[in-house]
């Protein structure tokens, strides 16, 4: 058993590095020959444990020998790590979406992306669409901002500029101009930015250490949701107040 446990726990310290990687340092990722450097550990033992992992798909290996944390590692975070935050999430977002007659999501960063892992229906016609499951970038809506409140500017704009969605100079000030907003007013807004009709609302739900976990947002069309942004709003933030105590551990209970 101890063997077990030990072999457990050095696979999860190559996951912890691929995980932690400096993307200045190691912008594709770093190689077995890196892993064991930074472990201090064998590069053939190193070797084989990446090959493992390679093998069950929890990281993946470019041509020329890099690795990262694989999207199906992400997955099997989210299902497992959040799933009181999603359960908790259900009831609360269901009546937020009854409230204001708007679709709901809940999201998490992922990857450098927004990824929806639940979401409300208001059976409106020309509501926004579900996302469940599926990944934006953070630059095209409010769960993005909320989720991005805590980073400092420079690191915002370089996510938000990154890879083939990234926007441009003049977009990234403005994108930066919510931001800033955001962490004064409690939300994010996002003016017809995922859509030339659609304005979205979100605010980032917190741990009880303080930490962004997630975040909550509506999205439905300009004219709907304008006149009445201030009171969705309120609606939002109130929602999220009471995800957050529904998640927070209790006296007694184990976290």
């Amino acid at each position: 058993m101890d063997q077990k446990q030990s072999g457990a726990a050095k696979v999860m310290a190559v996951l912890d590095v691929l995980g932690s990687a400096d993307p200045a340092e190691f912008p594709h990722g770093p190689t077995a020959a890196d892993v064991a450097r930074l472990l201090g550990r064998e590069r053939s033992v190193v070797s084989r444990q990446l090959r493992s992992l390679l093998e069950t798909g929890l990281v993946s290996r470019t041509p020329a020998g890099h690795y990262t944390l694989s999207w199906r590692l992400y997955g099997l975070a989210i299902r497992a790590g959040d799933r009181l935050l999603t359960r908790a999430a259900v009831p609360l977002m269901f009546r937020l979406t009854a409230l204001v007659r708007e679709r709901s999501y809940l999201t998490v960063l992922s990857g450098g992306e927004v990824l929806t892992v639940h979401s409300e229906s208001s059976h409106r016609p020309g509501e926004a669409a579900g996302w469940a499951g599926r990944t934006v970038p953070v630059n095209c809506c409010a769960s993005g901002m909320a989720l991005l409140l805590d980073h400092d500017d420079e690191h915002i704009v370089d996510i938000v500029r990154r890879g083939p969605n990234g926007i441009g100079p003049r977009e990234t000030q403005d994108y930066l101009a919510r931001v800033r907003a955001a962490r004064r007013s409690g939300f994010a807004v996002a003016d017809r930015i995922f859509g030339p009709e659609l304005v979205g609302i979100g605010a980032a739900v917190r741990d009880r250490a303080g930490q962004i976990v997630a975040a909550v947002n509506l999205s439905g069309p300009g004219p709907r949701v304008e006149p009445q942004l201030q009171a969705f709003a309120g609606q939002l933030l109130s929602t999220v107040r009471g995800l957050q105590r529904a998640v927070e551990p209790r006296a007694g209970v184990p976290a």
